[in-house]
């Protein structure tokens, strides 16, 4: 919601604009300053390409290549898990595309007994055609009889017949074979892929911000392991729905960290994200330092002001004259009625019913 808070009225101070502390008098008259009307949000310092390592897999964490501070490259091991039932599986795959590959070769001794059967039974087949041709001739003469002649062609074509079998056979063969091969392959493919979930890498260059498990502990499938940021150092701020519609890019961000909380920094907004956050509550922003700041750490908690708007030598008025109904007491007790712009917790701007001649009271 809108309530700067003591940092912002700093602020103005750093801006040169000598505003006046509180008094203790009962009256006080109008007076030309300038004012702030701003936005209050918290938030913290992350980085642009913050990222979690989490675990796809599950085992115990055996070894921890890194710890908190370090600084890692793309691709770069970051953690192993226990893998012995995995590794089994891996074996297995692999033998069982090893003895597919070998069946399906040319040469293997399945598809060679296979071959040797066609072979073996185009022979017999060309051995009945020959005797067929032969008493084909004979019969005209009779030097054969009827009955012997049927006999050959039963024969022939019961030898066409296993021909065309076994070479469907070999054909069926082959494509098993082949297609035996193609899904051990896949299944070799699958568990050498499940292996490489067991060791954990860096997707981008960055630093280890948290290490979230300790060697030996179970890792369960879908467990975050560790925080890596990188990239360039971000202001992550918590609009309230309410404020939302006052942001908008470029505009100026007066930052208080927790970590040196006597000093402020400016920031100036570079994106708002364009949905709710229901984790949150609230909408997203982010903001980039305009200050040099050497020394950043992310996590660090933070408020700041957003400057929604600045005016300069207006009429003003400390905000505890203000009363109900936009109106202010006379010195004679009297309710003069006024019209009020910016609001904080300092100060109201005063636009009109009263100028810098009238003095007024403080409601007891």
């Amino acid at each position: 919601m809108k309530t700067p808070t003591l940092f912002l009225f700093l602020f103005v101070c750093y801006l040169s604009f000598a505003f006046t502390g509180c008094s203790d008098n009962q009256t006080t008259r109008p007076e030309r300053k300038t004012i702030l009307d701003a936005v209050f949000a918290s938030g913290h310092i992350t980085t642009s390409d913050e990222y979690l390592v989490t675990s796809f897999a599950e085992g115990y964490l055996q070894q921890s290549y890194v710890q908190e501070g370090d600084s890692v490259t793309s691709g770069m091991p970051l953690f192993q898990l226990s893998s012995d039932v995995q590794s089994a599986n891996l074996e297995i795959a692999e033998a069982n595309y090893r003895d597919a590959k070998r069946k399906a070769q040319a040469d293997s001794p399945e598809l060679q007994q296979a071959k040797l059967q066609v072979e073996q039974a185009q022979k017999q087949l060309e051995l009945d055609r020959k005797i067929l041709d032969r008493y084909s001739e004979l019969v005209t003469t009779e030097a054969v009889s009827q009955l012997d002649y049927e006999k050959a062609q039963l024969q022939h074509e019961s030898s066409q017949k296993n021909v065309e079998i076994l070479e469907k056979s070999l054909a069926d063969l082959q494509y098993a074979l082949e297609l035996n091969l193609l899904n051990a392959e896949k299944q070799f493919d699958i568990q050498r892929e499940s292996s490489h979930d067991y060791v954990l890498s860096a997707s981008t260059n960055g630093q280890v911000l948290n290490v979230f498990k300790s060697q030996g502990e179970l890792v369960r499938r879908g467990e975050t392991i560790a925080q890596i940021g990188g990239g360039e150092t971000l202001i992550k701020l918590y609009i309230a729905e309410e404020d939302i519609d006052e942001i908008a890019l470029g505009q100026e961000a007066v930052i208080s960290l927790n970590t040196h909380p006597d000093r402020t920094y400016k920031a100036n907004i570079s994106k708002i994200y364009p949905a709710f956050n229901e984790q949150e509550q609230s909408f997203i922003v982010e903001a980039q330092f305009s200050d040099d700041l050497q020394t950043l750490f992310p996590g660090t908690q933070l408020q700041a002001n957003i400057i929604i708007q600045q005016k300069e030598d207006v009429l003003v008025i400390p905000a505890v004259y203000l009363m109900e109904g936009d109106t202010v007491l006379s010195r004679t007790g009297n309710k003069i009625p006024i019209k009020t712009g910016i609001k904080n917790t300092e100060w109201v701007e005063i636009t009109s019913g009263i100028d810098t001649t009238d003095t007024i009271m403080l409601k007891l």
